[in-house]
């Protein structure tokens, strides 16, 4: 399967760490810094937010990522 750009979004918003993407999924104005949000249309951006809270969902469930 072939990575989007969306997906590339997302892998670089991660590789940047659990407190990173959990500020940006609770401050609006961390979001309006983003580089990477901001090279994306609105609806692009809430499908990245979605996949973000997502993928943070599963790492509260595991335990595996400090929130």
């Amino acid at each position: 399967m072939r990575k989007t750009q969306l997906d590339y979004v997302v892998d670089s918003i991660c590789n940047r760490g659990c407190k990173y993407v959990n500020t940006l999924l609770a401050d609006s104005e961390a979001r309006c810094r983003c580089q990477e949000l901001l090279s994306l249309d609105q609806e692009q951006q809430r499908k990245v937010m979605d996949e973000l809270q997502s993928v943070m969902s599963v790492y509260q469930q595991t335990g595996s990522c400090r929130v």
